[in-house]
Protein backbone atom coordinates (compact mmCIF):
# COMPACT_ATOMS: atom_id res chain seq x y z
CA UNK A 1 0.00 0.00 0.00
CA UNK A 2 2.50 2.18 0.71
CA UNK A 3 4.61 2.10 -2.81
CA UNK A 4 1.18 2.59 -4.44
CA UNK A 5 0.47 5.96 -2.44
CA UNK A 6 4.34 7.03 -3.34
CA UNK A 7 3.65 6.27 -7.09
CA UNK A 8 0.20 7.93 -7.33
CA UNK A 9 1.43 11.28 -7.10
CA UNK A 10 4.82 10.50 -8.75
CA UNK A 11 2.76 9.07 -11.87
CA UNK A 12 0.41 12.59 -12.13
CA UNK A 13 2.01 15.17 -14.50
CA UNK A 14 -1.17 17.26 -13.52
CA UNK A 15 -0.68 16.86 -10.16
CA UNK A 16 0.59 19.99 -8.11
CA UNK A 17 0.41 20.89 -4.21
CA UNK A 18 -0.17 24.65 -2.69
CA UNK A 19 0.16 25.72 0.95
CA UNK A 20 -3.77 27.20 1.29
CA UNK A 21 -2.64 30.16 3.41
CA UNK A 22 -5.12 32.44 4.97
CA UNK A 23 -6.81 35.40 2.56
CA UNK A 24 -5.28 33.33 -0.61
CA UNK A 25 -9.37 31.69 -1.40
CA UNK A 26 -10.19 35.34 -2.47
CA UNK A 27 -13.10 36.09 0.35
CA UNK A 28 -13.22 39.65 1.67
CA UNK A 29 -11.08 40.36 5.04
CA UNK A 30 -13.08 41.01 7.43
CA UNK A 31 -13.44 44.68 8.71
CA UNK A 32 -11.64 46.68 11.44
CA UNK A 33 -13.93 49.68 11.49
CA UNK A 34 -17.01 49.44 13.70
CA UNK A 35 -20.12 51.86 13.50
CA UNK A 36 -19.90 55.35 15.30
CA UNK A 37 -23.60 54.89 16.37
CA UNK A 38 -23.36 54.24 20.11
CA UNK A 39 -24.21 50.86 21.22
CA UNK A 40 -27.60 50.00 22.36
CA UNK A 41 -27.97 46.55 24.07
CA UNK A 42 -31.45 44.96 25.39
CA UNK A 43 -31.88 43.26 28.70
CA UNK A 44 -34.00 40.42 29.43
CA UNK A 45 -35.15 39.38 32.52
CA UNK A 46 -36.31 35.89 32.78
CA UNK A 47 -37.83 33.63 35.56
CA UNK A 48 -34.61 31.67 37.02
CA UNK A 49 -33.56 32.01 40.12
CA UNK A 50 -30.41 32.02 41.97
CA UNK A 51 -29.28 28.89 43.93
CA UNK A 52 -28.17 28.53 47.30
CA UNK A 53 -25.21 26.48 46.39
CA UNK A 54 -22.36 28.28 48.03
CA UNK A 55 -18.54 29.22 46.90
CA UNK A 56 -17.74 31.31 43.79
CA UNK A 57 -15.66 31.27 40.99
CA UNK A 58 -15.62 35.26 40.27
CA UNK A 59 -13.16 35.82 37.11
CA UNK A 60 -10.59 34.00 35.23
CA UNK A 61 -8.26 32.37 36.99
CA UNK A 62 -10.19 32.32 40.03
CA UNK A 63 -10.64 34.73 42.84
CA UNK A 64 -7.17 35.34 43.85
CA UNK A 65 -6.02 35.21 40.42
CA UNK A 66 -3.99 31.93 40.65
CA UNK A 67 -6.10 29.10 39.35
CA UNK A 68 -6.82 27.94 43.46
CA UNK A 69 -9.88 27.39 44.75
CA UNK A 70 -10.53 28.18 48.21
CA UNK A 71 -13.94 26.47 49.02
CA UNK A 72 -14.10 24.41 52.00
CA UNK A 73 -15.71 22.09 50.16
CA UNK A 74 -13.88 18.53 50.13
CA UNK A 75 -13.38 16.57 47.12
CA UNK A 76 -14.83 13.36 45.72
CA UNK A 77 -12.03 10.65 46.06
CA UNK A 78 -14.21 8.21 44.80
CA UNK A 79 -16.73 8.26 41.39
CA UNK A 80 -19.22 5.51 40.24
CA UNK A 81 -17.96 3.25 37.79
CA UNK A 82 -21.03 4.79 35.73
CA UNK A 83 -19.79 8.48 36.38
CA UNK A 84 -21.16 11.34 37.58
CA UNK A 85 -24.87 12.18 36.91
CA UNK A 86 -25.44 15.47 34.56
CA UNK A 87 -27.44 17.99 36.29
CA UNK A 88 -28.20 20.00 33.24
CA UNK A 89 -27.00 21.18 30.19
CA UNK A 90 -27.47 23.44 27.44
CA UNK A 91 -26.30 24.61 24.00
CA UNK A 92 -24.74 27.49 24.09
CA UNK A 93 -22.44 29.05 20.91
CA UNK A 94 -19.11 28.65 19.14
CA UNK A 95 -16.19 29.82 20.52
CA UNK A 96 -14.01 28.94 24.43
CA UNK A 97 -15.78 31.18 26.85
CA UNK A 98 -15.27 30.38 30.33
CA UNK A 99 -18.19 30.77 32.98
CA UNK A 100 -17.92 32.22 36.12
CA UNK A 101 -19.87 31.62 39.06
CA UNK A 102 -21.14 34.36 42.16
CA UNK A 103 -23.65 34.13 44.64
CA UNK A 104 -25.15 30.97 42.98
CA UNK A 105 -25.57 32.62 39.52
CA UNK A 106 -23.47 31.22 36.43
CA UNK A 107 -21.90 33.76 34.02
CA UNK A 108 -21.51 33.72 30.25
CA UNK A 109 -20.69 35.76 27.51
CA UNK A 110 -22.31 33.98 24.77
CA UNK A 111 -22.78 34.61 20.69
CA UNK A 112 -26.38 34.54 19.00
CA UNK A 113 -25.76 33.60 15.28
CA UNK A 114 -29.46 34.07 14.62
CA UNK A 115 -30.09 37.23 15.88
CA UNK A 116 -26.32 38.45 15.52
CA UNK A 117 -25.55 39.91 18.59
CA UNK A 118 -22.97 39.40 21.42
CA UNK A 119 -24.61 37.93 24.52
CA UNK A 120 -23.98 37.84 28.41
CA UNK A 121 -26.00 36.06 30.16
CA UNK A 122 -26.67 34.95 33.56
CA UNK A 123 -28.36 31.55 34.69
CA UNK A 124 -29.14 29.58 37.87
CA UNK A 125 -26.41 27.25 38.92
CA UNK A 126 -29.34 25.18 40.28
CA UNK A 127 -30.73 24.58 36.46
CA UNK A 128 -28.71 26.55 33.65
CA UNK A 129 -31.86 28.62 33.10
CA UNK A 130 -31.28 31.91 32.33
CA UNK A 131 -32.39 34.86 35.43
CA UNK A 132 -31.04 37.81 32.18
CA UNK A 133 -29.88 38.03 29.52
CA UNK A 134 -28.16 41.44 27.91
CA UNK A 135 -27.22 41.83 24.03
CA UNK A 136 -26.35 43.87 21.82
CA UNK A 137 -25.95 43.80 18.13
CA UNK A 138 -22.40 42.84 16.46
CA UNK A 139 -21.53 40.70 13.27
CA UNK A 140 -18.87 37.95 14.06
CA UNK A 141 -17.96 35.33 11.54
CA UNK A 142 -17.09 31.82 12.39
CA UNK A 143 -13.05 31.78 13.46
CA UNK A 144 -12.42 28.60 15.34
CA UNK A 145 -15.28 30.00 17.09
CA UNK A 146 -16.70 33.39 18.25
CA UNK A 147 -16.68 33.71 21.49
CA UNK A 148 -13.37 33.42 24.36
CA UNK A 149 -13.47 34.96 27.14
CA UNK A 150 -14.40 35.15 30.91
CA UNK A 151 -16.86 37.38 32.49
CA UNK A 152 -15.38 39.45 35.66
CA UNK A 153 -17.81 40.05 38.28
CA UNK A 154 -16.62 42.46 41.15
CA UNK A 155 -19.94 43.59 43.39
CA UNK A 156 -21.83 44.96 42.01
CA UNK A 157 -20.39 45.27 38.42
CA UNK A 158 -19.95 42.27 35.97
CA UNK A 159 -17.52 43.41 33.11
CA UNK A 160 -16.94 41.31 30.15
CA UNK A 161 -15.65 41.13 26.70
CA UNK A 162 -16.81 40.37 23.41
CA UNK A 163 -15.11 38.61 20.28
CA UNK A 164 -14.76 42.03 18.31
CA UNK A 165 -13.79 44.23 21.42
CA UNK A 166 -16.82 45.33 22.86
CA UNK A 167 -17.03 46.02 26.78
CA UNK A 168 -19.96 45.18 28.75
CA UNK A 169 -20.30 46.77 32.20
CA UNK A 170 -23.51 45.57 33.79
CA UNK A 171 -25.17 45.18 37.19
CA UNK A 172 -24.44 41.28 38.36
CA UNK A 173 -28.01 41.38 39.96
CA UNK A 174 -30.26 42.58 37.41
CA UNK A 175 -28.36 43.07 34.15
CA UNK A 176 -29.20 46.79 33.78
CA UNK A 177 -25.98 48.39 31.83
CA UNK A 178 -24.16 50.54 33.26
CA UNK A 179 -22.09 51.48 30.09
CA UNK A 180 -20.70 49.53 26.85
CA UNK A 181 -17.56 50.67 25.37
CA UNK A 182 -16.10 49.53 21.50
CA UNK A 183 -12.49 49.71 21.93
CA UNK A 184 -12.08 49.37 18.07
CA UNK A 185 -14.06 52.72 17.28
CA UNK A 186 -12.71 54.46 20.62
CA UNK A 187 -9.12 53.59 20.79
CA UNK A 188 -8.50 52.10 17.06
CA UNK A 189 -7.67 48.86 18.59
CA UNK A 190 -6.91 46.06 16.61
CA UNK A 191 -9.09 42.89 16.90
CA UNK A 192 -6.30 40.00 17.30
CA UNK A 193 -6.60 36.43 14.57
CA UNK A 194 -9.28 34.24 16.00
CA UNK A 195 -10.76 37.18 18.25
CA UNK A 196 -10.52 38.79 21.43
CA UNK A 197 -9.35 36.47 24.43
CA UNK A 198 -8.56 39.04 26.76
CA UNK A 199 -10.40 38.50 30.31
CA UNK A 200 -11.05 42.03 32.28
CA UNK A 201 -9.72 42.90 35.25
CA UNK A 202 -11.84 44.83 37.65
CA UNK A 203 -9.99 46.30 40.78
CA UNK A 204 -11.37 49.37 43.47
CA UNK A 205 -14.44 50.12 41.10
CA UNK A 206 -12.37 50.38 38.18
CA UNK A 207 -12.08 47.89 34.72
CA UNK A 208 -8.39 47.61 33.64
CA UNK A 209 -8.29 46.96 29.58
CA UNK A 210 -5.43 47.01 27.02
CA UNK A 211 -6.60 48.21 23.93
CA UNK A 212 -3.17 49.32 22.24
CA UNK A 213 -2.49 51.58 19.51
CA UNK A 214 -4.03 54.73 20.85
CA UNK A 215 -3.77 53.57 24.69
CA UNK A 216 -1.55 50.71 25.52
CA UNK A 217 -3.83 50.43 29.08
CA UNK A 218 -6.59 52.20 29.83
CA UNK A 219 -8.56 52.22 33.60
CA UNK A 220 -12.50 53.00 33.37
CA UNK A 221 -15.10 53.82 36.14
CA UNK A 222 -16.98 50.95 36.39
CA UNK A 223 -19.98 53.20 37.69
CA UNK A 224 -19.69 56.18 35.42
CA UNK A 225 -17.55 54.92 32.18
CA UNK A 226 -15.20 57.85 32.74
CA UNK A 227 -11.80 57.23 31.79
CA UNK A 228 -9.79 57.41 34.68
CA UNK A 229 -6.57 57.37 33.00
CA UNK A 230 -4.96 56.17 29.83
CA UNK A 231 -1.18 54.67 29.23
CA UNK A 232 0.58 56.08 26.60
CA UNK A 233 1.64 53.48 23.70
CA UNK A 234 5.34 55.04 21.72
CA UNK A 235 5.69 51.88 20.19
CA UNK A 236 2.13 50.95 18.66
CA UNK A 237 1.62 47.73 20.89
CA UNK A 238 -1.65 45.95 19.78
CA UNK A 239 -4.08 44.23 21.88
CA UNK A 240 -2.88 40.41 22.28
CA UNK A 241 -4.63 37.07 23.98
CA UNK A 242 -3.12 37.65 27.13
CA UNK A 243 -5.06 39.54 29.79
CA UNK A 244 -3.49 41.98 32.42
CA UNK A 245 -2.11 40.70 36.23
CA UNK A 246 -1.68 42.91 38.91
CA UNK A 247 1.31 42.83 40.88
CA UNK A 248 3.38 43.87 43.73
CA UNK A 249 6.62 45.01 44.28
CA UNK A 250 8.48 46.89 46.53
CA UNK A 251 5.59 48.46 48.04
CA UNK A 252 4.15 49.26 44.79
CA UNK A 253 1.24 47.67 43.08
CA UNK A 254 1.39 47.10 38.91
CA UNK A 255 -0.34 46.01 36.27
CA UNK A 256 1.48 43.44 33.93
CA UNK A 257 0.88 42.77 30.16
CA UNK A 258 2.07 41.37 27.50
CA UNK A 259 1.60 43.37 24.33
CA UNK A 260 2.74 42.51 20.62
CA UNK A 261 3.10 44.51 17.53
CA UNK A 262 4.85 43.70 13.89
CA UNK A 263 7.87 42.02 14.70
CA UNK A 264 8.24 43.02 18.01
CA UNK A 265 6.08 43.15 21.44
CA UNK A 266 6.81 43.01 25.09
CA UNK A 267 6.24 42.64 29.10
CA UNK A 268 4.77 46.10 30.64
CA UNK A 269 4.28 46.69 34.22
CA UNK A 270 2.11 49.93 34.95
CA UNK A 271 1.37 51.94 38.14
CA UNK A 272 -2.11 50.92 39.50
CA UNK A 273 -2.10 54.46 40.69
CA UNK A 274 -2.64 56.34 37.93
CA UNK A 275 -1.50 54.17 34.40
Amino acid sequence: MAGVLWLWPASSPENTFEPRLSGADGRPAESQSHSDTPLQGTLVTLQAQSSDIPGQWPRFRGDQLDNISTDETPLKRDWPESGLSELWSMEVGEGFAGVSIWQGRVYLIDYDRDAQTDMVRCMSLDTGQDIWRYSYPVQVKRWHGMSRTVPTVAEPYVVSVGPKCHVSCLNALTGEAYWLMDLVRDYQAQVPQWYTAQCPLVEDGKAILAPGNDALMIAVDCNSGEILWETPNPDGWVMTHSSIVPMEFAGRRFYVYAGGSTGKGGVVGVSAVDG
